[in-house]
């Protein structure tokens, strides 16, 4: 009798970016933010589509859960949560099981009820759209007596915040360094959001010399959530030159209001290739 042999394994994408999923099925928005301060009744109401490509017939079902952002700019789900900023219990959704075919895209409906019990701030909960039946793939072996199968099990998360209240975006830029690393030149940049709701940014690094620009390139962009902290790190150009030089980090968020903000910070370093 042969030997199986399963392999499970569970492909979890959580939707953080506003890029849509380049897959086999596609989630528009891949992220929705609510100001409850906008809805003069006690609920609010949005929607997302879910399509799957024309050539398949895939079933899902819709379940919510609470996250939270961890130092590293993740999302930390957790499925029972007793924080008030969870968005969970106040979560009406509909349907919550549909199947996706001839490349016919699914509205799926959600309302958020008795807003006045939350908190001013953020609140947030994560909606995950997954397969009720997993896949299963065979791979090729050399060994005929071993049949390896591949369990696989697809689960999307579309983050969903509501502001309420008096909401307040700051975001602070606390510290930069430019660091040798064996060989390269890393640069950290310490990061932290005081306020009762994330700061999501985005900028550009530059590299300065003798006051002309050198070098310019982006830095990625994250989410601090509120009253936390982040790190960043990443390598600088290993074709520089000997020489002193200025880094320079432009970050840029919007605040409660909707206004630009702008988080700059700078450094000097210096090059020596001789040593």
């Amino acid at each position: 009798m042969r030997n199986f042999i399963k392999l499970f394994i569970v492909a979890i994408v959580f939707l953080i970016n506003t890029a849509p999923v380049t897959a086999t099925v596609k989630v528009m928005p891949t992220l929705i933010e609510l100001d409850a301060n906008k809805t003069r009744g006690n609920y609010l109401t949005t929607s997302f589509s879910v399509q799957a490509d024309k050539n398949e017939t895939v079933r899902f079902k819709l379940y919510p859960e609470y996250f939270t952002i961890s130092d590293e700019g993740k999302m930390d789900s957790k499925p029972v949560s007793a924080n008030p900023d969870n968005l969970v219990s106040h979560a009406r959704f509909v349907p919550n099981e549909f199947t996706l075919k001839n490349g016919t895209p699914q509205i799926v409906r959600v309302t958020f009820t008795d807003l006045k019990s939350l908190p001013d701030g953020e609140s947030r909960m994560v909606m995950f759209i997954e397969d009720v039946a997993a896949k299963e793939i065979r791979l090729p072996n050399s060994n005929k007596n071993l049949n390896t199968r591949l369990i696989v099990k697809t689960r999307l998360g579309i983050p969903i915040y509501v502001d309420k209240g008096r909401v307040v975006k700051c975001g602070n830029f606390d510290d930069l360094k430019v660091e040798k690393n064996n060989k390269n030149l890393v640069y950290k940049m310490d990061l932290s959001a005081g306020g009762n709701s994330k700061v999501r940014y985005h900028g550009k690094a530059q590299i300065i010399k003798e006051n002309k620009l050198i070098k310019e390139f982006p830095v990625n962009s994250n989410t601090i959530r509120a009253k936390g902290i982040f790190t960043e790190s990443g390598n600088l150009p290993d074709d520089l030159e000997n020489g002193d030089y200025i880094f320079k980090v432009i970050l840029t968020y919007k605040n409660e209001k909707g206004e630009n903000k702008n988080l700059i910070k700078e450094t000097q370093f210096h090059i020596n290739n001789s040593i």
